[in-house]
């Protein structure tokens, strides 16, 4: 085996015409690895790995002085000149001698000896002054083609490169710019002198960012050439090596001709806090898997409860169960509105009374029958304000009282209440006509069971809340060791990766399981990444109340209702609950109560009787 240099020895000796060549890491700062910050990115350098170096780009000139052992950086352009400094060792032949100086490269150089060279044909005085020009051409390793210095016109002389004496090297007052030290590989290895610097001795290295790819790695490593590794140069015995490359689950995407394909997974991230699915929780690194095909998944975003427990879902189109339509509930008029916005024209049964704060709109009562008509505004004035009102235009039926004919009320938006939905449909359907009929969220009841499912928890379920069609690309895949059970990773997952492999796939049938449970944090998380239009519903408005300056009671003037679009007179409810509860004024420290609405009984006063008491102290008088 060839022996180890530097990698900043070898990328600078190296040509760049030669490249791509292929080099395996000898050894590292620790023996076994050698880990680097590398742009940003760590990257590991372990005795044997492989790496493919493409390209060399040149980016300063390091400079380190040998007797400090401090570093600094020569700009490209520097024009002061340098000398080699002459080695002050002695050895045993002039093959040791060239070999400490340049080892396998060739550079002229100047050398003498402590005793006489004895040669076959004529005898070089001790320490007489000989030049090393060149390898001999015809047998390099055993001749050096050397000049005397005695009789400079004499020609060239043949020296076995084993010639025994004591060589050393002699001064040489030759001097060198920077280009061309930088220009040869051979001057690279030497030490110089510069005066503008200081005495030295210095050590010149350029410095190169190289371009490689290694194992392992999907994208090109850039590299400086100054990482403190030795290499070994094996383009020859490994030239058509090829570097596997691990592909995201995106690139994968892309890549549907090579399907079915059978992959290794080299990176995963823990699948047991998303999906509660024994098959994705068997992902792991190291895992050989079928990919199948890419596909786009579409599925509904579920969620059901049982007493205090929620659970989550993901339910697919191919779900063979069956549902009805439950009736959705409301809690304000806003939610009502939300849904005449989205082309919904709901009937609703109120369940709950619902009382106004304003004289001019209508209470609700157990038992009423609304029908959502249309969207208007309107004014709304007392004695010292007049504020434009969003409000539903409905018709209101009466529970107990068949022969009362409808009337159209209008109710504000900020009205609190309860209300559910009336539902005459009373057929079943499957998940994905749900989902192509009705506008989601709904509710639903499943009342019958997908017969490929061992056991179908939703049939357990007063009502599951269909809150959201979620779409998404997907691979459909599946363990090699079990072909025919499916899964579907999405595309999406980042910490995902995958090398291929030339392992056969086995021909087989595919199985999905339609249904998937999902663990709350990452139902909670999909809500988070889930887009939302939804608005908080309008506060109720605040009632100006103005006090008296001598402390007597005021009445107040009934607010008056105006349809801003509208000519059609407001009819009152004629059932609305009794209340007391006070209100308190924000422009005076005084409470005041709301306008008190009794109930008329067989023997009186069908209309109201309303009252408005206003003090500007903590008394309420009659």
């Amino acid at each position: 085996m060839e022996d180890s240099v530097s990698l900043q020895d070898y990328i600078a000796s190296v040509p760049a015409a030669s490249l791509p060549r292929v080099i395996q890491v000898a050894s590292g700062v620790y023996l076994q690895s050698s880990i680097y910050d590398i742009k940003g990115s760590e990257c590991c350098l372990s005795t044997g790995d492989l790496v493919k170096v493409l390209e060399k780009e040149f980016k300063f000139i390091s400079c380190v002085d040998l007797n400090m052992g401090k570093c600094f950086e020569l700009p490209s352009n520097f024009k002061d000149i340098f000398q080699i400094v002459i080695d002050s060792g002695k050895y045993n032949s002039l093959g040791e001698l060239k070999q400490e100086l340049y080892g396998d490269l060739t550079h002229p150089f100047w050398f003498a000896s402590a005793t006489d060279i004895i040669l076959e044909d004529r005898v070089i005085n001790k320490q007489g002054q000989i030049k090393y020009v060149s390898p001999d051409n015809f047998n390099p390793t055993s001749f050096a083609i050397c000049q005397v210095w005695e009789d400079p016109s004499e020609a060239c002389i043949k020296i076995p490169i084993r010639t025994v004496g004591q060589f050393y090297e002699c001064d040489n007052k030759e001097l060198y710019t920077l280009e061309q030290i930088l220009q040869s590989p051979a001057l690279l290895k030497r030490s110089y002198s510069c005066s503008s610097i200081a005495n030295g001795p210095y050590k010149l290295s350029p410095v190169y960012e190289i371009k490689t790819i290694m194992h392992m790695r999907k994208d090109i490593v850039k590299m400086p050439s100054s990482l403190e590794v030795e290499v070994i140069d094996i383009t020859d015995q490994c030239r058509d090596i090829e570097f596997i490359k691990p592909y995201s689950l995106a690139e994968v995407s892309q890549c549907e001709e090579k399907f079915p394909v059978v992959a290794e997974i080299v990176e995963c991230l823990d699948c047991g806090h998303t999906i509660k699915n024994d098959l994705l929780s068997g992902l792991r690194k190291g895992q050989k898997i079928i990919i199948h095909r890419k596909e786009l998944s579409r599925k509904a975003l579920a969620t059901a409860a049982k007493g205090k427990l929620s659970r989550f879902f993901y339910i697919h189109t191919g779900y063979e169960g069956k549902a009805r339509q439950r009736p959705r509930e409301f809690t304000t008029v806003y939610d009502l509105w939300t849904k005449l916005m989205a082309g919904v024209k709901l009937n609703v049964v109120v369940t709950q009374d619902c009382d106004s704060i304003e004289d001019c709109f209508p209470s609700l009562c157990i038992g009423d029958h609304i029908k959502i008509l249309r969207h208007a505004k309107i004014k709304v004035s007392d004695s010292l304000d007049c504020k434009e009102t969003d409000v539903l235009v409905c018709e209101k039926d009466s529970a107990d009282d068949e022969e009362e004919e409808s009337e159209e009320i209008m109710l504000p938006l900020y009205l609190e209440g309860r209300f559910v939905e009336e539902v005459k449909d009373n057929k079943k359907y499957s998940i994905s006509n749900i989902m192509q009929k009705f506008t989601l969220p709904c509710e639903i009841k499943v009342v019958k069971k997908d017969p490929s499912l061992p056991s179908d928890p939703l049939t357990s379920f007063a009502s599951i809340r269909l809150e959201e069609l979620i779409e998404e690309p997907v691979l459909l895949a599946s363990f090699l060791d079990n072909p025919s059970v499916c899964f579907q990773i999405p595309i999406k997952w980042r910490d995902f990766s995958v090398i291929f492999l030339k392992d056969p796939v086995p021909e087989t049938g595919t199985m999905f399981t339609p249904l998937e449970e999902l663990t709350e944090w990452y139902y909670y998380s999909l809500r988070k990444d889930l887009p939302s239009n939804e608005l908080p519903p309008p506060r109720p408005p605040k009632r100006q109340v103005k006090a008296d300056s001598s402390n007597k009671p005021m009445k107040g003037k009934r607010p008056i209702c105006k349809d801003s679009k509208s000519p059609d007179r407001l009819h009152a409810s004629s059932r609305e609950k009794h209340t007391t509860e006070p209100y308190r004024s924000p422009n005076v420290n005084a409470y005041s109560p709301l306008p008190r609405k009794s109930v008329s009984h067989e023997d009186s006063d069908p209309n109201y009787e309303v009252e408005k008491m206003f003090t500007t102290d903590l008394q309420i008088r009659d």
